[in-house]
C-alpha cells in the first residue's frame, strides 16, 4: 500500500514539475491574416504579404473609419437619435 503511494505522489510531482513551465512559456502572437479584398487594397508591391509600410497604411485608415464612427455616435448621442445597427 505504501508503495502504491508512494509511486502515486511521485507521479504528481512529477506532472507538476512538467506542467508548470509549459503553462508559462512565451508564445508569440499569431498575426491576423487579412483578407484578399484587404490585401488588394493595401499590397502596393504585390507580393503577397503586407510589409511595415503597408499595414501602417492599413492600421491609418482602420484608426481613421474608428474616430469617423465614434464622432457619427457622438453627433447622433446630442440630437437623441439611436445609431442604426
Amino acid at each position: 500500500m505504501k508503495n502504491k503511494m508512494f509511486s502515486f505522489i511521485t507521479l504528481l510531482t512529477l506532472f507538476g514539475v512538467l506542467a508548470v513551465p509549459s503553462v508559462h512559456a512565451q508564445v508569440e502572437p499569431k498575426e491576423k491574416a487579412v483578407g484578399k479584398k484587404t490585401l488588394a487594397k493595401y499590397d502596393a508591391d504585390k507580393d503577397g504579404k503586407l510589409s511595415p509600410e503597408e499595414k501602417g497604411a492599413l492600421e491609418a485608415d482602420r484608426a481613421k473609419a474608428r474616430a469617423d464612427r465614434k464622432a457619427k455616435k457622438a453627433s447622433l448621442k446630442e440630437v437623441g437619435a439611436e445609431p442604426a445597427k
